[in-house]
């Protein structure tokens, strides 16, 4: 098993965790990263290789959300003189992590865990 492979196994195992537990799964699983690359001497890149991103699809966004990370990729694109409406369709039909390369996702997955956790909330309120 390549280090990667072994990242996205481990990224596997915490898209399996329920929400409640989900943030200390990444905690866990970035713990024994540490450790694994300390005991075997493997680079610092392993980390920055495979950072843990939810796979949300940006049309299950706000409709606000989906505007500013438009604008966000159209500006990107047109600095690296990509700007297409084939590629700003794509980005726009894709997950937020397939945007990383183009924009800051990060504080839009926060948004997103943000609002599951009112939702899941909200059902475990209602089931009582």
């Amino acid at each position: 098993m390549t280090k990667k492979e072994l990242i996205e196994f481990l990224d596997g195992l915490v898209e399996l965790a329920s929400e409640e537990n989900k943030e200390k799964a990444v905690l866990v699983k970035e713990k024994f990263i540490n450790g694994f690359e300390k005991n075997y001497e493997y680079e610092q890149e392993v980390q920055k290789e495979s950072p843990f991103l939810p796979s949300y699809y940006i049309a299950a966004m706000p409709d606000s959300a989906q505007e500013e990370i438009r604008q966000k990729v159209i500006a990107a694109l047109t600095e690296h003189g990509e700007c297409t409406p084939e590629n700003i369709d794509r980005a726009m039909n894709s997950q937020i992590c397939d945007l990383k390369k183009w924009i800051d996702v990060h504080e839009y997955v926060k948004r997103m865990e943000t609002e599951q956790r009112k939702k899941t909330e909200q059902k475990r309120r209602g089931g009582r």
